[in-house]
């Protein structure tokens, strides 16, 4: 089979999708083109856009009009004496949302919903965290996200994942564990300086994040997997992951000596590039992660630190090649509760 053409960077090989009308003739794409047209539920840039700048508008309003403080007393960690490494663990959980297609060689792959159309239940993560001092006002952050998904949910028709039919009215079940469920991030954060009395502060933040993921879909087979074709319930995305760049900006505002609001955005795009590996024929890859949060911390005594807010991420990895078309895009939004301590 001829590869399919690849968009350009600033093309998306399949429009926003809702639920998808699964079924249809797996070499005609008859379901695939019906799936394409539906739109991705819980991804809406222009709400992060929106609740980001609200938070930095209230930042802004509340360091106008507060009373000056020392700076060691707004924001201690900056002070000679404070300056050690901070460990964190953070617990969130949240909706998902988006879809997942793969196709096998001729045979196209249904594009399934991902969250209550594919009976997912809440998301729930997991992130152990570390902050070590590097300069006057410059940090190392290294982060490690856990997560686990699971669910199932009946078709009234087949549908095609990974070259194999899943029979209808029978359950889907789709089950990832956490050792296949990972994201490894690190990054420089570099502070910008200080204003309104230094109640105000902003910094930015330059790394790379990588994503471990292998997607599970199991269910009643239609045909059976050849011996030479592996496991064909499963998609193994992190064989063609690639470390992403990331860049981001944070703000951090002080409302008294002890409560401040925290709004943080940090994201990166790999556009459409050959991966360095082949899989029947060269493998072309895709790649989109973000994430922002909005919260406000609660300093407890000297070295505690307890967060709670509200986050949202997206997640998109596009690969192609002669044998193999895969595609998912995962949304996830939700509040976190975090809590951090001097090392």
């Amino acid at each position: 089979m001829t590869a399919s053409r690849l968009p350009g960077p600033g093309l998306s090989p399949c429009p926003p999708l809702a639920r998808p009308k699964v079924g249809g003739n797996p070499q005609a794409g008859e379901g695939n083109r019906e799936g394409l047209n539906m739109r991705i539920a819980g991804n809406r840039p222009s709400r992060i856009c929106l609740c980001l700048a609200a938070g930095c508008l209230s930042l802004a309003a509340v360091a106008r009009a507060a009373v000056p403080l020392h700076p060691a007393q707004v924001h201690p960690e900056r002070h000679p004496r404070h300056r050690h490494a901070r460990w964190e663990i953070r617990l969130m959980r949240g909706s998902p949302g988006g879809f997942i297609q793969v196709r096998e060689n001729a045979v196209r792959g249904t594009p399934l919903p991902l969250g209550s159309g594919l009976g997912l239940s809440p998301l729930l993560r997991l992130r152990l965290g570390w902050r070590d001092p590097v300069g006057p006002d410059q940090w190392l952050v290294i982060r490690l996200d856990l997560s686990r998904f699971s669910g199932q949910e009946p078709f009234p028709r087949t549908i095609y994942f990974n070259g194999v039919g899943l029979a209808p009215g029978h359950p889907v079940y789709s089950d990832t564990p956490v050792e296949e469920d990972w994201q490894f991030t690190a990054f420089d954060r570099i502070g910008l300086g200080s204003w309104f009395h230094h109640r105000l502060r902003a910094a930015v933040e330059a790394g790379f994040t990588y994503v471990g993921l292998t997607f599970r879909l199991n269910g009643s087979l239609v045909n059976q997997p050849s011996q030479m074709s592996g496991p064909h319930t499963m998609e193994d995305f992190i064989t063609q992951e690639l470390p992403v760049p990331q860049i981001g900006f944070r703000l951090v505002g002080a409302l008294s000596r002890h409560w401040s609001l925290v709004a943080s955005i940090l994201g990166g795009h790999l556009p459409n590039l050959y991966s360095l590996r082949n899989e029947g024929g060269k493998v072309y890859v895709t790649q989109t992660d973000r994430e922002a949060d909005l919260g406000v911390v609660y300093r407890l005594g000297r070295f505690g630190r307890l967060g709670f807010g509200w986050y949202d991420r997206y997640y998109m990895q596009h690969e192609v090649s002669h044998q193999d078309g895969n595609y998912i895009r995962m949304t996830e939004h939700g509040l976190y509760l975090g809590f951090s301590s001097r090392f």
